[in-house]
């Protein structure tokens, strides 16, 4: 299809925004997970921090009431409670300095179905909770890496095709 010039500017500028979104979602969702995982490191041993919730916390799957199962078995739950903070700050830093994204989107993928599963898709107040963490955050951070990583593919694919490569 053969665009006129009068469509063009606006096709341009168009992309340009899109790619401005995306840059800025990619760096946000980075320094978050770098963020975090800082967090947990600083409040790994502390009453109720990360190294007690992934070592005692049942899994709430779905939500919504179920009380869930687990806790997970030590052999599972202690690599992950040493390893994860770890992984959030490398996967945040090469998301915000554009290095491997369609990979370390991956990665960040799986974490944060892993959160999902740990604290259920709905919480137990419901869609609307009254000041408690569920589950919209985790799945719009979940699209969010999911549409940073499909676009990291579309412009690495574009790349080879016209031999950039």
């Amino acid at each position: 299809m053969i665009l006129d010039t009068h469509t063009q500017p606006g096709l341009r500028s168009e992309q340009r925004l899109f790619r401005q979104s995306v840059t800025t979602m990619r760096f946000l969702l980075g320094l978050f997970f770098v963020l975090s995982g800082i967090a947990n490191y600083l409040y790994f041993n502390a009453p109720g921090g990360f190294f007690e919730t992934v070592t005692q916390l049942k899994l709430k799957l779905w939500g919504w009431g179920f009380e869930g199962i687990g806790p997970l078995p030590l052999i599972i739950a202690l690599p992950y409670a040493y390893l994860l903070p770890l992984t959030e700050m490398i996967v945040g830093v090469s998301f915000m300095i554009n290095r491997f994204v369609r990979w370390t989107g991956i990665v960040m993928m799986l974490m944060l179905f892993s959160f999902i599963i740990a604290f259920g898709l709905i919480g137990p107040d419901g869609l609307i909770p009254n000041n408690q963490g569920n589950w919209d955050k985790n799945v719009f951070m979940l699209i969010g890496a999911w549409i940073c990583a499909a676009y990291d593919h579309y412009l690495v694919a574009r790349r080879e095709k016209s031999g950039e490569l």
